[in-house]
C-alpha cells in the first residue's frame, strides 16, 4: 500500500514540474506579436517660400548644348547609299537606297516626326520602301511605322519583337505609358517649370495603331535588295527581342540600341531588368564584323573601323565589369546598396567620353543585375513581413516632436545643398501623414535641383517628373 502511494506522488510530482515546465515555456493562447499604428500627425504650420530656380552648373549647360544638337533635325550622309535622320524626334532613323527601292530602318516615336523624315529622304531619293526594319520593340523606333509602309512594303523584325510589344502595349499599356511620361519629365506638365530646350521625346496621345510586322525570323535572316545584300541577326541587349542589321558589301553595321554614345542604359529603373549579358556578347558579336560604319539608333553614327572596334570593344568590357563586380557582391552577401556604392567602372574606362553616364548609370545597373538575378528578401529579417511605411513614419515624426521640427531641419539642409537627405526628411514626413503640403512643396524645391545637377538625361526627366507631381499633391 506505501509503495502505491508513494508511486502515485511521484507521478503526480513529475506532473506537477512538467506542467511547469510547460508553462514557461509554451503559451497556449492565440497572441500575435503587437502592431501598433502611432496617431498620425497633424499637418506642418511652417511658414516656406521656395526658392528661386536653381543655378545651372557649367557642365549641365554644355549637356543641355549638346541636347539642342540633338533636338536639330538633320539627314547626314554616312555613304553613297546610306542616310541617317536624327533630331526629329528620340529615335533616329536610317535609310539604305538601291536600284530597287529602299529599306529603312526604324521609325521614331512619333507620325509627325516620321513625315517631317520621309520628306527629306524623299528629296534624296524617291523611291518605294520595299522594307521596314524595326530593331527593337521601344515605342521611340516603332511608332512613325505607318508613315513608310506603301503598297508591298515587308515589315522585319525577330520573332521576339511581337511578344515583348504585346507585353509592354497590351498587357502592361497604361503602366508603360506612366513610365516613359515619367522618364521623360512629362508627368503634370502645369507643374513643371518651363524649359526653353525643347523635349527630345516627341509624344503623341493618339500614335495610332502598331504595325506589325510581316516578316519575323528566330536567329537569322537575309535578303538582296538592288544588288545589296542585308544579313539580319538576333542579338539581344537593350531588349529581348534586339536584331542588328550588317552589310557586308559596304562593311555598315545598324546596332539600334546595342550601342550609343553613353554608358549604356543596363536598367531603366521603372522597368524590368534587361539582358546584361547578352548585350555584352552582342557587342563582341558586331566587333567581330569589322564594320567601318557603325550608325546607332541615337548619338552620331562613328566612321572608321579602329574607331568602330574601340567603341564596341570599351562598351562590351564596361559592361561585363560591371556585370561580374556585382555578382562578385552577391556572393559575397552584400546588400544591393552597398553593392551600388561599391561597384565602379576602371579608371581607363570611366574616363572615355563614350562611356560617361549621359543615359545610362553603373549604380542603376547594379540595381538592376540583383533585381534580374536574386530574389526581393536581403535576410535580415526585417523586411519578411514589414509593416505599412505610415507605421514608422508616423513613430519617427511624433519621437521627433512632429512635422514642424523635421521640416525645420529639412529647410536648413536645403540652404546647405544635401538634397537627397532633404528629400528622404521630407518622404518620412509625407509616408505620416499623405494630407501633408509643406513637406511636399520643399521636397519639390529640392527634386528640381537634383534634376538640374544630375548630368544624366534620365534622372533629369524623373526628377522634374517627381517634382511635378509633388507641386500637384500639395495643390501649389
Amino acid at each position: 500500500m506505501k509503495l502505491r502511494i508513494l508511486a502515485v506522488a511521484q507521478s503526480l510530482a513529475i506532473l506537477l514540474l512538467a506542467a511547469a515546465l510547460l508553462a514557461h515555456y509554451v503559451s497556449f493562447d492565440k497572441s500575435r506579436p503587437v502592431v501598433r499604428d502611432a496617431a498620425a500627425p497633424g499637418e506642418s504650420t511652417l511658414s516656406y517660400t521656395p526658392p528661386a530656380a536653381p543655378r545651372v552648373p557649367a557642365e549641365t549647360l554644355l549637356q543641355m548644348a549638346r541636347l539642342r544638337e540633338m533636338r536639330t533635325p538633320k539627314v547626314e550622309r554616312i555613304t553613297d547609299s546610306i542616310y541617317n535622320a536624327s533630331g526629329f524626334a528620340l529615335g533616329s532613323v536610317q535609310m539604305v537606297v538601291t536600284d530597287e527601292g529602299l529599306v529603312i530602318v526604324d521609325s521614331t516615336e512619333s507620325r509627325e516626326a516620321a513625315h517631317e523624315i520621309r520628306e527629306r529622304f524623299r528629296e534624296i531619293a524617291d523611291k518605294p520602301v520595299r522594307y521596314l526594319v524595326y530593331t527593337h520593340g521601344h515605342l521611340d523606333h516603332i511608332r512613325g511605322a505607318a508613315v513608310f509602309l506603301e503598297p508591298g512594303t515587308q515589315v522585319v523584325a525577330t520573332e521576339d519583337l511581337v511578344r515583348f510589344v504585346r507585353k509592354d502595349f497590351e498587357l502592361l499599356g497604361d503602366f508603360h505609358k506612366r513610365c516613359r511620361l515619367n522618364q521623360a519629365g512629362m508627368l503634370a506638365p502645369e507643374y513643371s517649370r518651363r524649359l526653353r530646350v525643347k523635349p527630345l521625346f516627341r509624344w503623341e496621345q493618339d500614335p495610332g495603331e502598331f504595325v506589325r510586322p510581316t516578316v519575323t525570323f528566330a536567329e537569322e535572316v537575309s535578303f538582296v535588295l538592288g544588288g545589296k545584300r542585308f544579313e539580319l541577326y538576333h542579338t539581344t541587349g537593350e531588349t529581348p527581342d534586339h536584331l542588328m542589321i550588317w552589310l557586308p558589301d559596304e562593311k555598315a553595321l545598324f546596332c539600334g540600341d546595342l550601342y550609343y554614345a553613353s554608358f549604356p542604359n543596363l536598367s531603366t529603373p521603372m522597368l524590368e531588368p534587361r539582358p546584361v549579358q547578352g548585350w555584352a556578347e552582342s557587342l563582341d558579336r558586331m566587333a567581330l564584323l569589322e564594320p567601318e560604319f557603325l550608325v546607332p539608333g541615337h548619338t552620331p553614327a562613328i566612321l572608321g573601323r579602329q574607331e568602330v572596334r574601340e567603341a564596341l570593344t570599351s562598351h562590351a568590357r564596361a559592361i561585363r565589369t560591371v556585370f561580374e563586380q556585382t555578382v562578385q557582391c552577391i556572393n559575397q552577401g552584400k546588400t544591393v546598396e552597398e553593392a551600388a556604392a561599391l561597384v565602379k567602372l576602371p579608371a581607363d574606362l570611366a574616363g572615355k567620353p563614350r562611356l560617361r553616364e549621359l543615359y545610362g548609370r553603373v549604380d542603376w545597373s547594379v540595381r538592376g543585375i540583383y533585381q534580374g538575378l536574386t530574389g526581393w528578401y536581403d535576410g535580415r529579417g526585417t523586411g519578411l513581413a514589414p509593416l505599412p511605411p505610415g507605421h514608422r513614419a508616423r513613430e519617427i515624426v511624433n519621437l521627433c516632436g512632429g512635422p514642424d521640427r523635421i521640416l525645420a531641419r529639412a529647410i536648413e539642409l536645403q540652404r546647405a545643398g544635401e538634397h537627397q537627405l532633404v528629400c528622404e526628411l521630407c518622404d518620412v514626413v509625407i509616408a505620416a501623414n499623405p494630407a501633408e503640403r509643406v513637406a511636399r512643396v520643399v521636397k519639390a524645391a529640392s527634386l528640381e535641383t537634383l534634376a538640374f545637377t544630375s548630368g544624366n538625361l534620365n534622372m533629369f526627366g524623373f526628377y522634374r517628373s517627381a517634382a511635378a507631381l509633388e507641386r500637384q499633391a500639395a495643390g501649389r
